[in-house]
């Protein structure tokens, strides 16, 4: 073989070897940057599926959170409700408790009044038990009248009256029924004391229907 002919081989081979290795490291290199990418890129995967899953759990713990304090303002509203549902049921029970206080000491009245004209019939005891009836149950018809207008000094006259009236038939009815329970002494203050109480009692019962009915219910002005 000629030289010029050996050379010219030995160039080709040369330039035909060079791209070949040169293309095979370039595609090596292009597989192992891809291959730090993938593995990146599944962390990054991983690491947001955990986050979801936190998010997840989050909202779960919070969804718990807020049925349980959706449980516990329902508990709190069925508590206030039923509150309220027994004050409205003693609000309405002043105009029932009044009238033992009415019937009892009217009829102490009526008793007394027989006791003077019949002074051996023995009757003292039943104007007494009358009494302590009726003082019991004028504080009682006034405790439920102030649930039945809570702390409220307000109102018209007839209101007004109607409120002091009520509160000194109460404290009458005591001073009454610490008379009645000493019968050795004169009997003139306990009388005194039912007859003025009679007469409150049939005003009360007025200004009463008067809140209750409108005025001049019974076609009579009281001012």
């Amino acid at each position: 073989m000629k030289a010029p002919s050996f050379l010219a081989l030995l160039v080709a081979s040369l330039l035909f070897v060079g791209p070949v290795h040169a293309h095979g490291d370039e595609k090596h290199g292009e597989e192992a940057s891809a291959a730090p990418a993938a593995t990146n890129g599944d962390a990054h995967d991983q690491a947001a599926m955990a986050q979801m899953g936190e998010a997840a759990d989050a909202g779960e713990s919070s969804g718990a959170h807020d049925e349980a304090g959706g449980g516990h303002d329902e508990a709190v509203g069925h508590a206030d409700e039923g509150e309220a549902g027994v004050m409205a049921v003693l609000k309405k029970l002043h105009p029932a408790t009044i009238h033992f206080p009415i019937a009892l000491f009217l009829m102490a009245a009526a008793t007394e009044l027989f006791v003077m004209r019949r002074k051996g019939a023995g009757l003292e005891s039943a104007v007494r038990v009358l009494v302590y009836g009726g003082a019991i149950g004028a504080v009682v018809a006034v405790l439920f009248g102030w649930i039945h207008t809570g702390l409220w000094f307000g109102g018209d006259t007839v209101m007004q009256v109607h409120r002091w009236t009520g509160m000194l038939i109460a404290v009458l009815g005591i001073a009454m029924a610490y008379l009645a329970s000493r019968p050795s002494q004169s009997r003139a203050w306990l009388r005194a004391s039912i007859f003025s109480m009679a007469a409150l009692v049939l005003i009360q019962g007025f200004l009463g229907g008067e809140l209750a009915h409108g005025s001049n219910h019974l076609g009579i002005s009281w001012l």
